[in-house]
């Protein structure tokens, strides 16, 4: 056994252990409340409900119950339970309406035959009936709340509640009610029971703000309480209990003290209101009591044990599956690789062959094929190979390519020639045919290595964040500005990365109704983080909304654009965005060629590439996906050089890669820094390498990326970018300057400039 499914083993044995001690102290207070009030449900009905370890529990608690009672009261708790153990007894069929069945009738004849001795006239005779028929219908209901969660053990209510299953709501209803009713007839001098823990669950439950989950609990609750033996008397009570444990959680961002205080406030509050004198002072300290269970006891670790793992368990398990996913990729890929030598080595076309083959087609029916291929075998076996390589040196064969020994004796030259022209050409369209299957499988296996990457890249984005990092507060008021804003179903993510910078991320169904920069003034106010611009992508009802914390740095980009003579479309393309990692991209891509053909290459090439950088791939594994899509887009030839430019603003690392591109300039202070790198453009063909060039930028430097149409004097560059100007004034002049001085090349010209400030 792994480390980590030791952990997982030992942290599940930690929760059923807890879930069982609950189920022991709950059949011991039901027991309790059952014998004072004989119409409610006992222990019986509880241990005959849950599964085999739940049941023993529950009896064992019920036991210490009955036997608080003292002897002879003891003696019906106590057969009630033998009843139900004696009913253990009989095997499980594996069918749920068969357990159902045998549950309920176990449950409702431990009520019987334990009371029947004391039944003495008709109307004690139809309260046992009551009485059996209600632990029956509290059994069945218990026993199918356990099998909707999918095993036969006692589940939390939490999980229940929010199923949104309204078969699974009314099985809790009904055993909520059942249960409250014997704990609402433990009615003591000082407290009730009931009441006290109707009050402690209702602060716990809407202290997650899950409304649903607290009405759930709280009416059945509610109703159970009412119903029970001293239900005329605390009905009106528990209300107020109820209602003031809602209207607490006004106090929660103050914490559990102060809320549990404010509990106690608005329950006093909430008695003066209603009129309620009698039994006032218990109230008061009911509420007093589970106002300070809540604040003592760790309630936050009931949502996480609900499950048995936290979100970032969930993570990690995520993480490893998108790696085991990735090399089951990586697995074929290398299957496919192995397979393919093997059957290269046995069943390619070899060109020494060809002779043998030729003769074999042109001479098996000859009449002197023995004289040939036996006497005079190694004259004719070297003509023929003869013959080959000229035809591989691209001479044509014809009759008279025989030689004069060969000619006399071949009485089929016609047919030898047309034999190895035969072959010859079989051989050419088999070796054309390998090479077509040659290169789709390495565009395949480079696409799996890709694929690989891209699932590897998005299993360590599921643990980059701890769940300490996340503002749970800040997420909710984010998807209220996104509801209101026209997002539908938004879902808000707010975290800090390891730098102790602030991320947003949100996902929905449709885009906001309102402008970016509105959007991004909300969401500033809603995290209580300044933001900057957000970015909005995706479509098909998935959309996308990332905004990072506002940067040390910023970047004003301006650029500049001009086709080749008459054309009216650029063949260049580039885009500007915030990547997932947070840094700013700049991409700009020129096409093989000039106008629409080449528009076409460099608008793929910049969108793919853009849109999976958007998305948290790894900048390795979208450059060869992008290498890949250029190469099987099309039949002829297609390929777009890269230029990109990574600026991460808050450390100003700056780093450039380059696929055929042509050379950046940085002026950075009085210098101007080039970054010319080599390398073939991509959809060239083979596995792509793209080099990089890092350096630091800082306030005031001017970063400026350029297509090979450009060549400037760089003396005079270096004045340009000294002027005071805007960006996009800045690329307008050396672009304009740039087709002045082409002396008649035509070519496309793109210039980006990008200004770093603070």
């Amino acid at each position: 056994m792994t480390e980590k499914a030791a952990v997982i083993k030992s942290r599940v044995a930690r929760k059923s252990i807890r879930q069982n001690v609950l189920l022991a102290v709950l059949a011991m207070l039901m027991e309790l409340g059952g014998s004072t009030f004989s119409a409610a449900p006992c222990s019986a009905a509880l241990a005959a409900g849950v599964g085999a370890v739940g049941s023993l529990w529950a009896m064992a608690g019920g036991a210490f119950g009955a036997l608080l009672h003292g002897f002879p009261t003891a003696f019906s708790g106590l057969i009630s339970l033998c009843v139900v153990l004696a009913a253990r007894i009989v095997p499980d069929f594996g069918k749920p309406k068969l357990r159902a069945a045998e549950r309920t009738v176990s449950a409702t004849l431990a009520v019987l035959i334990s009371r029947v001795s004391d039944v003495g006239s008709v109307s004690e005779l139809l309260a046992l009936i009551v009485a059996a028929a209600v632990s029956g219908v509290f059994s069945l209901c218990v026993c199918l709340l356990c099998e909707e969660a999918g095993k036969n053990e006692c589940v939390s209510f939490a999980t229940l509640a929010d199923t949104g299953i309204p078969r699974t709501s009314a099985l809790v209803c009904i055993a909520l009610t059942a249960v409250f009713m014997p704990l609402g007839a433990l009615d003591f001098t000082y407290i009730n029971i009931g009441r006290t823990v109707l009050g402690f669950m209702a602060l716990v439950l809407s202290a997650r703000k899950s409304v649903p989950r607290a009405a759930v609990f709280v009416v059945p609750s509610l109703c159970g309480l009412c119903l029970s033996a001293a239900g005329g008397s605390i009905g009106t009570g528990a209300a107020v209990t109820a209602v003031s444990a809602a209207a607490s959680i006004l106090f929660e961002k103050r914490g559990k003290l102060v809320r549990a205080a404010g509990y106690v406030f608005m329950s006093a509050a909430g008695m003066l209101v209603s009129g309620v004198d009698e039994g006032g002072f218990r109230i008061l300290i009911e509420t007093v009591i589970s106002g300070a269970a809540f604040a003592v006891l760790p309630t936050d670790r009931i949502s996480s044990s609900e499950s048995g793992f936290s979100d970032k368990g969930i993570a990690a398990m995520l993480h490893e599956r998108l790696n085991f996913a990735a090399d089951a990729i990586a697995g074929i890929g290398s299957g496919i690789s192995a397979a393919a030598d093997v059957l290269d080595k046995k069943y390619t076309l070899n060109a020494n062959d060809i002779a043998d083959r030729a003769a074999d087609r042109a001479c098996r029916s000859c009449p002197n094929s023995m004289r040939c291929w036996g006497r005079d075998y190694e004259m004719f076996h070297k003509e023929f190979n003869r013959l080959v390589v000229q035809m591989r040196t691209g001479f044509e064969l014809s009759e008279f390519s025989l030689s004069p020994d060969c000619a006399e004796i071949c009485v089929n030259r016609p047919g030898v020639i047309k034999a190895l022209r035969t072959e010859y050409s079989r051989y050419l369209s088999a070796m054309a045919d390998e090479r077509r299957v040659r290169e789709l499988r390495r565009i395949y296996t480079d696409q799996l290595s890709g694929v690989r990457d891209i699932l590897r890249d998005m299993g360590s984005l599921n643990t980059d964040v701890p769940d300490s990092d996340r503002d749970l507060s800040a997420e909710e008021r984010a998807e209220k500005v996104l509801k209101d804003s026209g997002v539908d179903r938004p879902q808000a993510f707010v975290m800090r990365n390891k730098h102790g910078k602030l991320r947003f991320e949100a996902y929905g169904a449709t885009e906001p109704r309102v402008t970016r920069e509105y959007l991004g003034t909300l969401l500033s106010n809603a995290v209580g983080c300044e933001l900057e611009l957000p970015e909005i992508g995706g479509s098909n009802e998935r959309y996308r909304i990332t905004a990072i914390e506002r940067t040390r740095l910023s970047a004003k980009v301006g650029s500049y654009q001009l086709a080749r003579g008459e054309n009216r479309v650029c063949g260049d393309c580039y885009e500007c965005f915030t990547g997932a990692d947070g840094a700013l991209y700049i991409v700009l891509s020129d096409g093989m060629g000039t106008g629409s053909r080449a528009r076409v290459d460099s608008v793929m090439a910049c969108s793919v590439l853009s849109k999976l950088l958007k998305s948290g791939i790894a900048l390795s594994a979208a450059l060869e996906t992008v290498n890949t899509v250029l190469m099987v887009k099309s039949a002829d030839e297609s390929f777009a050089t890269l230029d990109i430019c990574r600026i991460d603003l808050n450390s100003g690392e700056c780093a450039v890669y380059k696929a055929g591109a042509a050379t950046t300039y940085i002026k950075s202070d009085d210098r101007l820094i080039r970054a010319s790198l080599s390398s073939p453009p991509a959809g060239m063909g083979g596995k792509l390498t793209v080099p990089a060039q890092k350096f630091s930028v800082h306030s005031g430097d001017i970063i400026l990326m350029m297509t090979d149409g450009v060549t400037p004097d760089e003396q005079w560059l270096s004045r340009e970018l000294s002027r005071q100007s805007t960006p996009s004034e800045l690329s307008e002049r050396i672009a304009k300057a740039a087709r002045n001085a082409e002396n008649g090349r035509d070519d496309d010209i793109s210039v980006i400039a990008v200004m770093v400030g603070r």
